[in-house]
C-alpha cells in the first residue's frame, strides 16, 4: 500500500471513528442516516480489504473505483442531510436574549 492510499484509508477510518462516537451516534435518529452511515462504514471496510498488503490478493482497479464512487455517493448523502438540518436551524442565528 503506498503512502497516499494509506493516508486516505487512515482519514476514512478517522471519519468512521468520529461518526461512531457516542455524541454523534446518539443523534442519528433517522433511518435514512443510520442506513447511510452503516453503508459508509461497510465501504470503508471494503476499501481496506482491497488495499491489503497481502500479495496473494492483487488489487482490482475497477473494484476500487466502484468502492470510491459509492463512498462519494454516501458522503454526498451525509452532506445533504447535514446541510438540510443546518438550514432548518438557521433561524436560531436571529434569536437573541430579551433585554
Amino acid at each position: 500500500m503506498d503512502i497516499d492510499r494509506h493516508a486516505f484509508l487512515d482519514a476514512l477510518e478517522q471519519v468512521k471513528e468520529l461518526l461512531t462516537s457516542p455524541d454523534i451516534a446518539s443523534r442519528t435518529d433517522g433511518v435514512f442516516l443510520t442506513e447511510t452511515l452503516s453503508r459508509f462504514y461497510e465501504l470503508i471496510d471494503e476499501y481496506a480489504l482491497e488495499y491489503s498488503d497481502d500479495p496473494e490478493s492483487p488489487e482490482d482497479p475497477e473494484k476500487i473505483k466502484e468502492i470510491l464512487e459509492q463512498v462519494t455517493t454516501q458522503l454526498n448523502a451525509i452532506d445533504e442531510h447535514v446541510t438540510l438540518n443546518q438550514e432548518k436551524l438557521k433561524f436560531l442565528s436571529n434569536v437573541s436574549p430579551k433585554a
